[in-house]
């Protein structure tokens, strides 16, 4: 059975694209294979009835695409993911309703781009990103 989070993040994902802050803009290259990758790992996690463990698992999710839809645009690098997150079973925290599910390793600037369940994706600075809530298990970037 689907968890209703999961349903949430799929109908949010598909009908409005990530919240972003700040009113409707496209989505930047980074943002768009956050939201790909979001979607992959959610499918994944409906179809396997389990969080996937790697990339191999949320490959099949992809859409066609001609890019490399696991590696950032602005630093080069491969996405952080977090795996074997059930994130429609987390419960959310007061302060902050959000989980951290994926980042760039170095981003641009000073920032970097961190996708959070449900349905966003943010610029955070290093100790933006030190003070978000990340599931059991995982640990800030040192």
């Amino acid at each position: 059975m689907t968890s209703p989070r999961w349903t949430l993040v799929l109908a949010l994902l598909t009908l409005a694209g990530c919240s972003r802050g700040g009113g409707e803009r496209p989505l930047t290259p980074v943002e768009d294979r956050l939201v790909k990758i979001a979607k992959a790992y959610a499918n994944a996690n409906i179809q396997l009835k389990r969080a996937p463990k790697d990339i191999a698992e949320i490959r099949p999710y992809f859409d066609a695409a001609g890019d490399d839809v696991t590696r950032s645009p602005n630093d080069g690098e491969e996405f952080v993911i977090l795996w074997g997150v059930e994130y429609g079973k987390l419960p959310p925290k007061r302060e902050d309703p959000y989980t951290v599910a994926a980042y760039e390793k170095r981003g641009a600037g000073g920032k970097r781009y961190v996708l959070r369940i449900p349905t966003q994706i943010v610029l955070m600075t290093d100790e933006e990103l030190a003070q978000a809530v990340f599931p059991p298990g995982y640990q800030p970037p040192q």
